[in-house]
């Protein structure tokens, strides 16, 4: 982990520490916290669900109550037992029993029931329909349902006519019982009670579920008998609950014989509704959350980054002679330690620089002095090489021809000469040494006849750029002995300089019969790697020596490259750096 961590940029650093240290953590608790809060939402959910279910009950049972009561104290009565038991034998005899019964009990169709309607059905063929008593009809739909049952009492909502003279269908809540409790006996007796389902049914809408928007359902089976929205429009007939909302809370209760079922669908937004924060506002701080550490971890990062990389710039801008400090540092935190811990070993070290300034001083005394042995040991070596080369042709020239050319000849030896024994000062300029390199191969010119031809350019921008002495008419002389002279046909020396982005680049180039390509590796080699001893008893020693001295010259500055094809000849470049002026 910690070589991975050490591989990372300080930004991929900072985000890992954020997506790792932060966001996940945040994430992850923030998920336990929704997560809570969305169970707390759903339990009270459930809770106001359940309040709706037990409120809806709580109100049918009331309003069934006192109905019911007066419904017990009825059929529990001797005095209406007698009256409902009684053969009548004309219709005034039962108009007489029925008042005296009325006043005797201060009996009413509608008393204490608001809205609604009491009626008592005996089969008693004697009694004649009207003010709440009736002659029971077993073949009508209500007493065939309710005869089915076979219960003593039962509580229903039905879809009927309105009256006996409106036979148009509206709701009703109807409850029924049987007047026989086994301590009377006589004819078959029913109460039937119509409660106001509109009263009924308004007062569900005061149900707080109902006034914050929220429905209920009131199911016999799978038909809606009544609903805490539109519940109270009589005239609608009943519809039948198709499908199940998902989460709806359900509650089983038993009225008088009958099952119903409360259904408490959870509604529009279901538990979001109960959720303690806004949507808008949750996001927002979540938004936040994660904002804000970014924004900071970045500013972090930027005062980090911009301080870091200002100290190794520092380090990056340094000269060989003196350490650069680091001029305004910021903060007071460890980095704007390291900074000034930085610019305290700068300035320790630049006194150090200073210390040893004179002792480095003497030793490059020292040292060029030393430069300057091997500079008069490479021209004690280099003068015999030349002078016995010129004599040798004269020598052999005067063999082959008259004496009047050998006075020319040694004229051309003189300028030479004159040149190798002036050494006061090593650095001649490139338009010098081209004077000798011309004066050279017009000697070799007379030796070799018309198998030497040559060529010199020479670009007047170069012209000032300082070079040892005989450092080119080494090379020159190498291209004659072992290029020109080792071929029988003709060859051509091209000597040219130029200059290239400040540089003075030096071209030797001969046609001659040249090397292979490990005599060529193992050349590059030994230049490149040449001292003074090296060049002991070696051959090419005029290549080697050139070289030296142009190093030695450039302070290693100097570009050298040789190149060669066997049967097509050899090139030798060099480049001048622009400091080296005569």
């Amino acid at each position: 982990m910690l070589h991975f961590l050490n591989d990372l940029k300080l930004r991929q650093k900072f985000y890992l520490l954020f997506i790792v240290g932060v966001l996940i953590p945040m994430i992850v608790t923030d998920w336990m916290i929704v997560r809570n809060i969305i169970r707390s939402s759903e339990v009270s959910l459930q809770n106001a669900m359940e309040k709706c279910a037990n409120d809806v009950e709580y109100r049918l049972r009331e309003r069934l109550e006192y109905p019911v009561t007066i419904a017990y104290n009825l059929y529990k009565s001797q005095v209406m037992e007698d009256y409902l038991n009684k053969i009548y034998e004309s219709p005034a005899d039962y108009y007489r029993a029925f008042y005296r019964m009325k006043s005797s009990y201060l009996f009413d169709s509608n008393i204490g029931i608001e809205g609604g309607k009491l009626s008592i059905y005996a089969d008693n063929p004697s009694i004649i329909d009207g003010s709440g008593f009736y002659r029971l009809d077993r073949e009508s739909e209500w007493y065939k349902s309710f005869e089915d049952e076979q219960r003593q009492g039962t509580f229903r909502f039905v879809y009927e006519p309105a009256s006996l003279t409106d036979p148009s269908e509206i709701r009703k809540a109807v409850l029924f019982m049987r007047m026989d409790m086994g301590m009377f006996k006589g004819c078959e007796k029913l109460m039937r009670m119509e409660l106001d389902y509109t009263g009924l049914a308004g007062e569900m809408e005061d149900i707080e579920w109902v006034t914050q928007g929220q429905d209920f359902y009131l199911c016999s089976g799978r038909t809606i008998v009544m609903s805490g929205k539109g519940s109270a429009e009589k005239s609608l007939p009943y519809t039948t609950l198709e499908k199940q909302q998902k989460g709806t809370y359900q509650k089983n209760i038993q009225l008088y014989g009958q099952d119903f079922s409360i259904l408490v669908p959870p509604g529009d937004g279901g538990r979001l509704r109960f959720f303690p924060l806004d949507s808008t506002l949750f996001f927002f701080l979540l938004l936040v959350n994660i904002t804000l550490p970014l924004v900071m971890m970045r500013m972090i990062e930027i005062s980090v980054n911009r301080r870091i990389r200002k100290l190794e710039k520092s380090f990056e801008n340094q000269t060989e002679e003196e350490l650069q400090p680091i001029t305004r540092i910021e903060g007071a935190d460890e980095i704007s330690g390291l900074m000034r811990s930085y610019n305290r070993m700068a300035m320790r070290i630049n006194e150090l620089i200073m210390t040893v300034y004179k002792d480095k001083l003497r030793v490059q005394e020292i040292s060029i002095a030393r430069q300057n042995a091997e500079l008069l040991a490479l021209h004690s070596q280099i003068n015999p090489h030349f002078l016995f080369n010129a004599l040798e042709s004269i020598r052999m020239h005067s063999l082959l021809r008259g004496e009047t050319e050998t006075a020319e000849m040694v004229g051309k030896l003189a300028v030479l000469e004159r040149i190798y024994v002036n050494w006061g000062d090593d650095a001649v300029s490139v338009h010098k040494e081209m004077e000798f390199v011309e004066a050279y191969l017009l000697l070799q010119k007379y030796r070799f006849g018309d198998r030497l031809n040559y060529e010199i350019s020479m670009d007047p921008d170069c012209e000032n750029f300082g070079i040892p002495k005989l450092t080119i008419v080494s090379f020159v002389e190498n291209a004659c002995v072992h290029g020109v002279e080792q071929k029988a046909s003709p060859g051509w020396i091209f000597i040219r300089a130029y200059k290239q982005q400040g540089w003075a680049r030096i071209e030797i180039e001969d046609t001659g019969e040249g090397l292979s390509e490990e005599e060529v590796r193992e050349l590059n080699e030994k230049i490149k790697n040449v001292t003074i001893e090296s060049m002991k008893n070696k051959k090419h020693v005029g290549m080697m020596n050139a070289y030296l001295r142009l190093k030695t010259m450039t302070k290693g500055r100097v570009e050298f490259e040789f190149s060669s094809e066997q049967g097509v000849g050899s090139v030798v470049r060099i480049g001048i750096p622009p400091e080296e002026r005569s």
